[in-house]
């Protein structure tokens, strides 16, 4: 890989920096998920039309970058295609697969996620078309091996639990579940583990500062949520085991 421009790392990282601010504010308020700790004031939209419309740039903007700019290594191919194939999911079958009539977003947090895709998109796309330069063997490299592993192992399960968790909500309507099998037999939220461990991947495999960027954009996230996840539920189930850790066995 060639050099990145002074200027297009420190955006980066001034932009990575920026993730410190989600894990302040879910340490001294509250889940701005809006669905463990209490509901956010303000407009608020269908969750379905608002999972579509947060997550439709992260489907729009990288590969239309990728295309449009010229973007044919056989790397790029990859990470690209591993891309668009998550957020196909997100964008264009999750929010509309798992029933979600009774619930709504809000818009705020519609608008946050809109805006950090964009973000997040051009970066990855700016380094993919402008500055990666992958050597011919590097899909035989370990960290892209190692990557390339945990990125599918990670939305395997991602994918599982999320729809594990929808089943169960959906056999009993209108009452809290509690979720016991599988991988939830070791952590409150291997959803949310899982999606980490893929998004840490794809940064493995890309060896980039914005794959680097958005992994730790997606922990800073997702492990507050988890935490909050896993108090609710020892809140609300009194035979909740309490030391089962809200992400990684024996860890966190």
């Amino acid at each position: 890989m060639i050099p990145e421009p002074f200027g297009f790392s420190h955006i980066v990282i001034a932009w990575t920096v920026l993730a410190l601010i989600p894990p302040a504010i879910w340490r001294w308020g509250r889940d701005f998920s809006g669905r463990l700790g209490g509901q956010p004031g303000g407009p608020r939209i269908a969750a379905s039309w608002g999972w579509f419309l947060m997550e439709l740039p992260a489907l729009a903007v990288l590969p239309g970058m990728y295309l449009t700019w010229g973007g044919r290594q056989v790397v790029g191919n990859v990470l690209v295609g591993l891309w668009a194939a998550h957020y196909v999911h997100r964008t264009l079958l999750w929010p509309w697969l798992v029933p979600r009539r009774s619930r709504s977003m809000p818009v705020a947090t519609c608008a946050a996620g809109f805006v950090f895709n964009i973000v997040n998109g051009l970066l990855m796309g700016w380094f993919l078309t402008r500055l990666a330069d992958y050597p011919e063997d590097w899909l035989g490299d370990g960290r892209f091996v190692v990557g390339a592993a945990a990125m599918l192992s990670g939305a395997a399960l991602n994918i599982w639990a999320d729809y594990h968790l929808a089943t169960l909500r959906k056999g009993s309507p209108g009452r809290s579940v509690m979720p016991c099998a599988g991988a939830f037999r070791l952590v409150s939220c291997p959803n949310l583990a899982g999606e980490i461990l893929e998004w840490t991947g794809f940064a493995l495999m890309s060896w980039s500062l914005p794959g680097l960027s958005f992994a730790i954009w997606t922990a800073a996230n997702l492990v507050p949520r988890a935490l909050w996840r896993r108090n609710w539920y020892r809140k609300q189930f009194d035979d909740y085991p309490g030391s089962r850790r809200a992400l990684v066995p024996g860890l966190l």
